[in-house]
């Protein structure tokens, strides 16, 4: 039998603490099991509704040491939420195995930096005439319910989200 796939969330460079919080509600709706912090440590929970006491939360100072966190310990692809050149839309369902997401900034998305940890990028197909840009929080539901909705192999209980 085939080993279970995880989900990660990765916060980092998010603006507006609050969304943190919300995040978790989020992360703890669709199974996710860790958050790996990068960077400060001072994370505001407010929005969560409690959420954050059903999650790990893992710290690092650097994207290097979370990148080699989620790539030699958990095995895991780590997957960008941007409009990229070759993003793949995330009703594709382009996930192999295990996989960290990595949020953009609410304001300038994700940076080079960002991007250089990422091995491939999905975006969210939009329908209106209105602006591309999604608030974190419901990008992260909506990537976070595809990843799960349709793998079989997804654990629910297990897994990690990167912002």
């Amino acid at each position: 039998m085939a080993a279970a796939v995880e989900s990660v969330v990765v916060v980092h460079n998010v603006a507006k603490r609050h969304n943190v919080g919300t995040l978790a509600r989020s992360a703890t709706a669709f199974g996710v099991a860790e958050v790996v912090v990068v960077g400060r440590r001072d994370v505001s929970a407010f929005g969560s509704h409690g959420a954050t006491s059903h999650l790990r939360f893992r710290h690092f100072v650097s994207l290097a040491l979370a990148r080699a966190y989620l790539k030699d310990e958990r095995g895991c692809d780590i997957c960008g939420v941007e409009i990229t050149d070759d993003a793949q839309p995330v009703t594709a369902h382009p996930f192999r195995r295990s996989t960290a997401f990595l949020f953009g900034n609410e304001g300038t998305g994700l940076s080079q930096k960002e991007c250089e940890i990422c091995d491939f990028f999905v975006y969210i197909p939009q329908y209106g005439g209105g602006t591309a840009s999604l608030n974190v929080t419901v990008a992260a539901s909506i990537v976070l319910h595809h990843f799960g909705g349709k793998n079989p192999l997804y654990s629910s209980h297990h897994s990690t989200l990167f912002l």
